[in-house]
């Protein structure tokens, strides 16, 4: 695979894991992600100084599972649909052979009623590896810029 194939590869997970969560295919989701693969969401505050707590966490793709059984089985949330607008990303590839991705993000979200409202802006920070010639995510880090959610965060962004 060339460094152009990787490439467009790796956009292509991007894209695919936001239509994924917009689609509310959170199995499909988690498959994005390496065995040992990490999602994190903190504030924007809490990133820049540097402040451990997190608003989730899941340290591998079992949590990632169990976290979407908990919202198929367990949680009662309100209903919604969201959509994810995504910026073009700054890709890199690292000296180890993973892949850096940052892109920014708007998630909008949709109440039973139809009216749409602003849920949250921030930024994707995502390390990247391939696996079977599939590139997945080995962390997705998500900064919120948007602190005072106006809902529960029930689902990934």
């Amino acid at each position: 695979m060339t460094h152009f194939d990787e490439f467009m590869a790796v956009t292509n997970l991007l894209g695919r894991a936001a239509n994924l969560l917009d689609a509310v295919r959170l199995e499909e989701w988690v498959e994005c992600f390496t065995d040992d693969g990490r999602y994190y969401i903190l504030s924007r505050e809490n990133y820049e100084r540097k402040l451990p707590l997190r608003l989730f966490q899941c340290d591998n793709k079992n949590m990632l599972h169990d976290r979407v059984l908990s919202l198929r089985k367990a949680n009662v949330v309100n209903i919604h649909r969201d959509q994810h607008v995504t910026g073009v990303p700054q890709l890199s590839r690292n000296a180890d052979g993973t892949w850096s991705a940052n892109s920014g993000y708007a998630v909008y979200t949709t109440d039973q009623g139809g009216i749409s409202s602003l849920f949250g802006v921030g930024t994707y920070q995502d390390r990247i590896r391939f696996e079977n010639g599939q590139p997945l995510f080995v962390e997705r880090t998500v900064i919120a810029d948007t602190f005072s959610i106006p809902n529960m965060l029930s689902t990934p962004i």
